[in-house]
C-alpha cells in the first residue's frame, strides 16, 4: 500500500463503515441498473419500460439486498491491508 492509498483509506475510514457500505452499494446497484437499462433498449425490440422492470425485478432486488454484503467484504479486506501497513510503518518509525 503506497502513501496515496494509505491516506485515502484513512479518510474513508474516518467517515465510517456504514457510509462506505451504503455509498458503494448504491454506486454498484445504479451502475448495474443503468447498464441493464441501456442493454435493454439497445438489444430488445420491445422498448416498453414496464416490461423492463417486470423482467428484471428479481435481479434488482437481489442486487440491492446482496451488494452491501459484497461491499462489506471489500471493507474488511481493505481494513486488513491498512492495519498491516500501519504495523509496518510503526515498526519502521521506531527504529
Amino acid at each position: 500500500m503506497n502513501q496515496k492509498q494509505f491516506n485515502r483509506w484513512a479518510k474513508i475510514k474516518e467517515k465510517g463503515q456504514l457510509r462506505y457500505v451504503v455509498v458503494q452499494s448504491l454506486i454498484i446497484s445504479l451502475a448495474i441498473f443503468i447498464g441493464r437499462l441501456i442493454g435493454f433498449f439497445i438489444m430488445d425490440d420491445n422498448v416498453w419500460p414496464g416490461s423492463f422492470f417486470y423482467d428484471n425485478m428479481s435481479n434488482f432486488i437481489f442486487i440491492i439486498l446482496f451488494s452491501p454484503f459484497i461491499v462489506l467484504v471489500f471493507w474488511y479486506i481493505q481494513e486488513s491491508s491498512f492495519k498491516k501497513e500501519l504495523k509496518v510503518r510503526d515498526r519502521t518509525s521506531k527504529t
